[in-house]
């Protein structure tokens, strides 16, 4: 029913190779790649997808002080723009539908000028990264931060709010599980007020650690997922329960660790759907 795939930039790292090995052993049918197209051969990229038989079904954007699609910084928002603009040609090169957007970047807690201001601004680029995106055929998708990681979009009636006043068919959202569980009274509630705009869903439990170790309602997550009839990627972003965790991303994690989290979370969440 669904694809199933696992967020690149948790493993840290580790050779691209390696994190491909590890989700073809436990059943995976792709990978979501870090939005890099910078640092990447994606030639060599395709290649390594071919060779473990697996998609890459969406681009995680990465988005730092550079990449801020809401700054005043003139330059610094035109930067941001063909960020994303680099991000949809490299989703397109790899067969991607998708790409991840977070209006702000993380860590970000307050506006440089006024959120109104701000909010605007974010409108305008993704009016223009959306245009492009357009033209190529693949979705970007908002992303809501929770409140200790960003500040303008941090609930999905924000997200879709957004998506409303950019106006562009392909510019939707993305549902993520571990910020909803902060930010969300009710993740059934949510994931159906935003149906017609969702796009991709990241999945990790309350903790941020893999599906089935904390306390998520995941069937009641799925059942309303079947109900809306979303059918895109589910993909797993879980962490160890660290401080930072996108420091502890720079890093190697043990193997072990990683093994586990990986087979975890498939195999929990596919004994949902299973079910």
């Amino acid at each position: 029913m669904y694809k199933y795939s696992a967020t690149q930039w948790i493993y840290g790292n580790e050779e691209l190779e390696k994190s491909l090995q590890r989700l073809k052993r436990f059943g995976y049918d792709g990978v979501e790649l870090a939005g890099e197209p910078y640092q990447m051969d994606l030639a060599s990229v395709q290649l390594l997808l071919n060779k473990y038989e697996l998609a890459c079904t969406s681009i995680c954007g990465i988005y730092t002080e550079e990449r801020d699609l809401a700054s005043p910084n003139q330059e610094v928002r035109c930067n941001a723009v063909q960020y994303v603009r680099d991000c949809v040609d490299m989703a397109e090169q790899l067969g991607a539908s998708v790409v991840i957007v977070v209006p702000t970047p993380v860590g970000k807690s307050c506006a440089d000028t006024t959120s109104g201001e701000e909010w605007e601004l974010a409108v305008a680029s993704l009016k223009e990264a959306g245009a492009y995106a357009e033209t190529k055929g693949i979705d970007l998708a908002i992303e809501a931060l929770n409140r200790f990681e960003t500040y303008l979009v941090n609930k999905l009636t924000l997200a879709k709010k957004l998506a409303e006043e950019v106006g562009n068919g392909r510019v939707r959202i993305m549902a993520d599980l571990f910020h909803m569980n902060i930010e969300e009274r009710s993740h059934s509630a949510a994931l159906r007020d935003i149906a017609p705009y969702l796009a991709h869903v990241h999945i990790a439990d309350n903790t941020r650690e893999a599906a089935g170790l904390g306390q998520t309602d995941f069937a009641d997550v799925f059942r309303t997922l079947k109900e809306i009839g979303y059918q895109g990627a589910i993909t797993m972003e879980f962490m160890p329960p660290v401080s930072n965790p996108y420091l502890t991303a720079r890093q190697n994690e043990s193997g072990d660790l990683l093994d586990a989290y990986t087979m975890q979370s498939i195999e929990h969440i596919k004994s949902i759907v299973g079910a």
